[in-house]
C-alpha cells in the first residue's frame, strides 16, 4: 500500500471528525436556544400590559459598581420592577443578590435605589444570599414562604431563571427587562454567557446544589395578609 492511501484515509477520518464535532455543536446550539425558551411560552409578560399578578416581585441581581450604584443592566431590571410595583401589578419587593464581602452588596444597593425612587422602606425585603439563580429561587421558598411570584430579570436570563424556578418547586410568571439597547458586544457577551450557565442550570435541576439556607424570615406577605404586623 502506497503512502498516500494511509494519508487519505486519515484525511477522511479527520474530516468525518470535523463534521460530527460541527453537527454536535449545533444541535446543542438548538437546544441551549429553544428548548429553553419553552419553559417560558404563556409566562412572559411585557411590562407595558402585563396582568395584575398580586404577588411580590422578585428582582435578581446583576452586578454593582465600585461606588455601590447599579450597572446598566442590574438599573434596568430594576426599573422594570418598579414599573410593575407603580402600575399595581405587584405587591412588594423580594431584591436577592451576591454579597460576598462587605464593598460588595447587590441586594443593598437595589434596595437603595428603590427607596430612593419612593418605594416604602417596609415593601423592600432584601435576600443577601442570593450568589445564584438558583441560590435566590430557592431561598424565595425555603427562607422566605413564597409559593408564587414574579421574577424581572434581563430578557436573556429570563427563561432559565423561570426553569430553575420549576425546580425550585415556584409557581412563577416572567417580564423581561429589555438590553436591546445595549452595544452588539454587550450582547453577545451574555448570551455566550447565557449559553454555558443554560448547561448549569440542567445540571442543577438534575442535582440541586447546596444553598445557605436559615429559618423563615417574616415578609410583607405576612401582614398584607393579616398574620403578623409590620
Amino acid at each position: 500500500m502506497s503512502q498516500a492511501a494511509p494519508r487519505g484515509i486519515r484525511r477522511r477520518a479527520w474530516r468525518r471528525a470535523g463534521v460530527a464535532l460541527a453537527l454536535a455543536l449545533l444541535l446543542d446550539l438548538l437546544w441551549v436556544f429553544l428548548r429553553f425558551p419553552a419553559y417560558a411560552v404563556g409566562r412572559v409578560h411585557p411590562v407595558e400590559g402585563a396582568p395584575d399578578f398580586d404577588a411580590p416581585v422578585l428582582i435578581l441581581g446583576a452586578g454593582v459598581f465600585a461606588d455601590g450604584e447599579p450597572t446598566m443592566v442590574l438599573e434596568g431590571r430594576l426599573k422594570a420592577g418598579l414599573a410593575l410595583w407603580r402600575a399595581g401589578k405587584v405587591k412588594w419587593f423580594l431584591v436577592s443578590g451576591d454579597n460576598r464581602t462587605q464593598a460588595y452588596n447587590e441586594p443593598q444597593a437595589m434596595r437603595r435605589w428603590l427607596l430612593r425612587q419612593g418605594v416604602p422602606p417596609e415593601l423592600v425585603v432584601a435576600d443577601f444570599a442570593g450568589r445564584r439563580t438558583y441560590a435566590s429561587l430557592k431561598r424565595a421558598r425555603a427562607v422566605f414562604g413564597l409559593r408564587r411570584l414574579v421574577i424581572v430579570t434581563s430578557d436573556f436570563h429570563l427563561p432559565r431563571a423561570l426553569f430553575l424556578a420549576d425546580r425550585a418547586g415556584l409557581s412563577a410568571w416572567g417580564v423581561p427587562a429589555s438590553t436591546e439597547q445595549r452595544p452588539i458586544t454587550a450582547r453577545l457577551s451574555f448570551w455566550f454567557r447565557e449559553s454555558l450557565a443554560r448547561h448549569r442550570a440542567v445540571v442543577d435541576g438534575w442535582f440541586p446544589p447546596d444553598v445557605m439556607l436559615g429559618p423563615r424570615e417574616p415578609t410583607p406577605e405576612d401582614w398584607l395578609s393579616g398574620r403578623t404586623s409590620p
